[in-house]
């Protein structure tokens, strides 16, 4: 469960009663037309949809859009996942509506926590304790790296969850948008791409090549804006480098940098990945992936390209046979015995590009995977085939 805004206003008038007389509270109708005209006002650029009873906006890309919403009754119902930022980001969504609010002549009906920062430390340190291994990650994608926990701000081991559990304010790195001064938003917008999107290699297309160009916008407003705040150094010279940015002020930012690992970043590690069919694979974090017609599903890191394609046969009960319908084509590279699965891989050339089919069946569904690379490709390939399983197994 995650930490946020989840509270009612009211309007500070009465909706019946002799203090109605002095002015009745407004009713859902006409507070809908209020918070639209007001919201495309105060949020401007934040929003993203509004329609006669609600308002979606975003202040921040690495949280999920917030939401006002006009209850039955006149109410308004406020909504906001904040954990996956940190408590400022917290505090500029009330700082953000407060003014909204008192255009409306509404007031919070629940009060909130005096000191977000607290409150969701608490939370956090009550999160571990029940066991949670995911904190702030997006919930469509799934990395597999030796942690006791990760973070949106990356892995922590089992020292650090036991930490923050005896005490709850060693969790403040787990956050990215800690303090409200200036720089720290920028900072945060540019660190959680970092570790959630940026794929580490260079932009395979113009969505990529625009995250990076934010990135870097991100880390030179937050340096103009103070000049000493930590900094990811290292990475960002890998981001310049990936956009081929070599003039004046990028070679001040190489300077910073020294020979220390390149540690930010989820997409450096393999991810698994959900197929359709109960099937899934394990392929590297950078690999961009994409479902066609909703049928085809495949996926490229800019050098090698993964197919999968699946069916199943009602009624068949047995792997072995299922698998041989599909006759060899070409030279088998490897076979694979396991319990509840069997399968085969072929090799084979076409032209420059080396081509790996790896079948798996687990009767009485059957997955086809190909990989497209050159020769060195061909162990990645088979790696890849063998992680192939569907959900039954």
């Amino acid at each position: 469960m995650a930490f946020g805004i989840d509270a009612r206003a009211r309007s500070r008038k009465a909706k019946s009663g002799l203090r109605s007389l002095l002015g009745r509270a407004p009713d859902a109708k006409e507070v809908g037309e209020r918070l639209g005209w007001l919201a495309r006002r105060v949020l401007k650029r934040a929003v993203i949809d509004i329609s006669a009873r609600r308002v979606t906006f975003a202040l921040h890309p690495a949280a999920p859009p917030a939401r006002i919403a006009v209850l039955g009754d006149g109410d308004l119902e406020i909504r906001a996942t904040t954990s996956g930022v940190g408590p400022a980001y917290h505090r500029a969504i009330l700082d953000k509506l407060a003014p909204l609010l008192d255009e409306l002549d509404y007031v919070l009906v629940e009060p909130q926590p005096a000191d977000p920062a607290q409150a969701m430390l608490g939370w956090l340190a009550g999160e571990l304790r029940a066991g949670a291994t995911r904190i702030g990650m997006p919930g469509d994608r799934s990395f597999k790296l030796d942690a006791a926990v990760q973070t949106a701000m990356g892995p922590r081991d089992a020292a650090w969850r036991d930490a923050v559990i005896a005490d709850p304010e060693r969790g403040r790195d787990a956050f990215a948008w800690w303090e409200a001064s200036p720089g720290h938003e920028a900072r945060s917008r540019a660190l959680l791409a970092m570790w959630l999107e940026v794929p580490w290699r260079e932009p395979l297309d113009t969505a990529e090549r625009e995250l990076m160009e934010r990135v870097d916008d991100d880390l030179r407003e937050a340096r103009r804006a103070d000049k000493t705040l930590e900094l990811p150094y290292n990475e960002w010279t890998d981001i310049l480098n990936y956009l081929e940015i070599y003039e004046d002020r990028a070679d001040k930012i190489r300077a910073r940098c020294n020979d220390d690992p390149r540690t930010i970043g989820y997409r450096r590690h393999p991810m698994d990945v959900e197929l359709a069919g109960g099937w899934s694979l394990e392929l590297g974090g950078n690999f961009v992936t994409h479902w066609e017609d909703d049928e085809r599903w495949w996926a490229t890191d800019g050098d090698r390209v993964v197919e999968v394609t699946s069916f199943t046969a009602p009624g068949e009960t047995d792997s072995a046979k299922l698998l041989a319908v599909a006759g060899e084509v070409h030279p088998v590279i490897e076979r694979l015995l396991d319990p509840g699965r069997v399968g085969r891989a072929e090799a084979y050339d076409d032209g420059s590009v080396h081509i790996v089919i790896g079948l798996v069946a687990a009767a009485p569904h059957v997955a086809i995977l190909t990989c497209k690379g050159s020769r060195a490709d061909e162990p990645w390939a088979l790696a890849t085939w063998r992680t192939l399983r569907h959900t039954q197994t």
